[in-house]
């Protein structure tokens, strides 16, 4: 009687079997992404993996190929920006993020990421005085919506850090200037020595 027992667990295990096959085929797919993995998200993690792996432009290929499935899921064009930061192609990055920002609406927590990355693009590029103003709309941002866990204070931080480099660089010029008259003063005056020591013909 005992045996009967056993036979039951061994045959829905066998039974079972066909199915655990089926799940090692992959993960379930769903267009909409509600059973399954969708497009999209299938693209942008195979785009994750070669972006790991440093290979920048097939990580922008898939990224791309995800936005054919979603043109206006900002995720697919921030993640572009990404890759192409890394290529240090900064152009195509901020063409990409500002596409982001266009799409990304009430995603408070992405549209903060949007607005440091491209503060800090700007920052990158040395232009100040516009990232000045883009860390103070991402400062901005951060105080109206705390839900997006954003960083006010890296914004205050960076804009001091700004601060400190332009007067640096206005200084620098300054010491320049009075160098190079200094310069040319000695010159002048080598010069005129040069003149007063020639013999008379």
């Amino acid at each position: 009687m005992k045996s009967r027992f056993w036979v039951l667990p061994l045959v829905s295990l066998v039974l079972a079997l066909p199915a655990a096959a089926k799940d090692d085929a992959g993960p379930r797919k769903d267009p909409q992404g509600v059973k399954g993995i969708s497009p999209f998200w299938e693209q942008l993690k195979k785009g994750d993996d070669l972006y790991v792996a440093r290979d920048f432009d097939g990580a922008i290929a898939a990224y791309k190929d995800a936005i054919t499935k979603e043109p206006q899921n900002p995720l697919g064009h921030y993640r572009i920006g990404e890759a192409h930061l890394a290529k240090n192609d900064t152009q195509e990055a901020e063409t990409s993020w500002v596409a982001a920002l266009r799409f990304v609406g009430k995603d408070h927590p992405l549209k903060a990421k949007i607005l440091f990355v491209l503060a800090d693009l700007r920052e990158r590029q040395k232009s100040f005085d516009d990232a000045t103003d883009r860390w103070n709309a991402y400062a901005q941002f951060a105080q109206q919506q705390p839900a997006a866990k954003a960083f006010p204070k890296t914004a205050e931080d960076r804009k001091g850090k700004i601060a400190g480099w332009t007067k640096l660089v206005s200084d620098y010029a300054a010491v320049k200037k009075r160098i190079e008259t200094r310069l040319k003063e000695a010159d002048a005056k080598a010069k005129k020595d040069a003149e007063s020591t020639k013999p008379d013909k």
